[in-house]
């Protein structure tokens, strides 16, 4: 059946760029100030690659509507007509000493101009990050000259390259000294919660470099119904610490959620807090909200109910010592007591997992890096993580706990922030669907796509050795998920009411729910006030912001590490995938390091290579080699 394919109005909008990737384009969305026109709440992307443009800059683009009869969905295309912001007055960069001709290297790639310093009254070295003012802007042969005005690194080069993405970003790294002195005083206070759960063997399962610990987890059998299980879920009582309106709190706000970096983490409140009072460590009394979940034989949970409690951890083990656990390699004085432990949260697991088959989320096979540094900051090595049966433990617990926690809230008719993630665009499914044509997979998608269709593709690409790829370019067609007070479902889980409630230390978004839960079930908390639709639609794009914020600082720091270890290796030869293709040339994402880089078209041959309508396929313009 032919698609049927047609163009909605065009209009002219001010648009803010959100994210620019090599291989992804380049996302931006409406600017707020214009609410007098409908418009969605999304992004949609630019196809003009001659325009370069900055993260934050706003944009006049003239804008396409697209749509697809077989696809329910639409796409908004973009071209940009004029900047609007585009001469910025300050530059961060690379300070190279020359005497009189001591330059800038701007962080910015995409930036070709010159900077020469002028003036460098702050005694900066060669090689340190640098923030410069301009004060003569020139032509691009003659350069622009630049006075310094901050040093970013002073006499050490370790974090260089986070420290690029903090400043770059705007992330801030201190807290006031106000902030600081309120943290020191609320933790201070005596845990008084109305639940003692301190004799129920919490144990807590994190990363092996976790900064905090945010959640506990415990299971047993039901003694009353014997098919039946219980599972407990604790949740660090941030909220008890973090009062509406304190100085903590704006703080808190302000940055969203923590940003957690290769090397370093920047908390979203101060470490006494983060990392020690509201963490959930082995042996430590600690308030906490717990939610008690019944799961019947078939995976279903049949109730869950709410607690305000002081827990006493077991243990806190990583993932690989859980796994350990669960299957004993080795016997050590720790693991037949964690055995104990393990193994009922594996049963419940396999239970859950049974509803988990039939709601099917999306199910993509991605490899994480994991770095080791030297104690110059230096990447050491990079291992690829592996996935174990204690990460998919621990995530769909807190996957059910979050989903009680939305239920619970909505049953009692409170507005709170759902977590929304919206299908793929119309133009990144298109997208999806020429890849899998051109690599012959079935892909069925009717007009209403689901998480079980791109499953279905999944498993297709499976069966031929392709799940890498096509993994890599779902991930890439997904909508970005956010924060709203409007209940639209969760694509990805294949969940209608969903919301997040289980990492009150590093999302803001968290410790809304958790002030929801207190004020239903009317635990103290004199200074709560239920905030309005209006407010929680102001807070949700506000968490949505900060949280793309710091999801794109992340990958660029990730990605700087990446290339620094991998500039001593040239010469070497890697396995790897290929991810993409564009007009320049072939995208590759290394097996061993998860490096992603691009293979120009020139160093494949001297013929001319012209990439296919479908965007799936370089051709050869004279041999037709494909």
């Amino acid at each position: 059946m032919n698609r049927k394919r047609r163009r909605k109005n065009i209009r002219i909008e001010l648009v803010t760029i959100t994210s620019i990737d090599s291989a992804d384009g380049i996302k931006g969305e409406f600017n707020e100030e214009r609410n007098n026109i409908e418009k969605p709440r999304k992004s949609f992307v630019f196809f003009d690659e001659n325009e370069p443009v900055a993260l934050g800059e706003k944009v006049l683009v003239k804008i396409m509507e697209n749509t697809d009869s077989e696809i329910n969905n639409s796409q908004f295309t973009g071209k940009i007509i004029r900047k609007i912001n585009s001469r910025p007055k300050t530059l961060l960069g690379v300070l190279k000493l020359g005497g009189k001709n001591s330059v800038i290297l701007p962080i910015n790639k995409k930036d070709k101009n010159k900077y020469h310093v002028v003036k460098n009254r702050l005694n900066a070295i060669d090689g340190e990050l640098v923030e410069a003012e301009i004060i003569n802007r020139r032509n691009k042969l003659s350069g622009n000259d630049v006075i310094l005005i901050k040093r970013l690194t002073p006499n050490k080069i370790t974090n260089f390259r986070s420290s690029i993405a903090l400043e770059q970003h705007y992330i801030p790294q201190e807290f006031f000294e106000k902030v600081t002195f309120e943290a020191n005083e609320v933790a201070s206070q005596k845990i008084i919660n109305p639940t003692d759960l301190t004799q129920v063997p919490f144990i807590s399962i994190d990363p092996d470099d976790a900064r905090d610990h945010d959640d506990a987890i415990y299971a047993e059998l039901d003694q009353q119904e014997k098919d039946q299980y219980n599972v407990w879920v604790a949740i660090a009582d941030v909220a008890k610490y973090v009062l509406p309106g304190s100085y903590i709190d704006k703080e808190a706000y302000a940055r969203g959620n923590s940003t957690y970096l290769p090397d370093l983490v920047v908390p979203m409140m101060p470490k006494i807090l983060s990392s020690e009072i509201c963490s959930l460590k082995q042996g430590k009394r600690r308030a906490c909200i717990v939610v008690k979940m019944s799961i019947n034989r078939d995976g279903k949970k049949i109730s869950h109910q709410f607690f305000r409690a002081v827990i006493k951890n077991r243990f806190a083990v990583s993932y690989e010592e859980a796994q350990r656990a669960l299957k004993p390699l080795k016997v050590t004085d720790k693991i037949p007591r964690l055995t104990q432990l393990i193994q009922p949260l594996y049963k419940v697991y396999k239970l859950i997992e049974q509803q988990k088959k039939l709601r099917q989320p999306i199910e993509l096979e991605l490899d994480e890096p994991s770095m080791s540094f030297d104690k110059s900051g230096n990447v050491k090595s990079i291992k690829m993580r592996k996935r174990l049966e204690t990460h998919k433990i621990v995530e769909e617990l807190m996957i059910l706990a979050n989903t009680c926690a939305a239920e619970t809230i909505e049953n009692n008719n409170l507005t709170f922030l759902y977590r929304v993630h919206m299908p793929p665009e119309f133009g990144k499914l298109l997208t999806l669907k020429n890849l899998a044509r051109s690599l012959n997979i079935k892909f069925k998608s009717s007009t209403t796509i689901s998480s079980k269709h791109l499953n279905t593709l999944l498993n297709n690409g499976k069966r031929k050795g392709l799940s890498k790829l096509i993994s890599a370019n779902i991930l890439r067609s997904m909508s970005q998920a956010q924060y709203s007070p409007k209940k639209a479902g969760h694509f990805g889980l294949n969940l209608k009411t969903y919301t997040h409630f289980t990492s009150p230390i590093r999302r803001y978004s968290d410790i809304v729910i958790h002030r929801a839960l207190i004020s239903i079930h009317g635990w103290e908390n004199p200074h709560y006030e239920a905030p309005n639709q209006v407010e929680l639609n102001r807070v949700g794009e506000h968490l949505s912001r900060m949280e793309r914020r710091s999801m794109v600082a992340e990958r660029e720091t990730r990605d700087r590490h990446i290339a620094s270890f991998l500039k001593n290796r040239i010469g070497s030869e890697f396995e790897g995938n290929i991810s993409g293709l564009s007009k320049s040339g072939v995208f590759v994402r290394l097996d061993q390091t998860g490096g992603d880089g691009l293979i120009p078209i020139s160093s494949l041959s001297h013929e001319r290579f012209i990439l296919s309508k479908s965007l799936t396929k370089l051709i050869g313009k004279n041999s037709k080699l494909t």
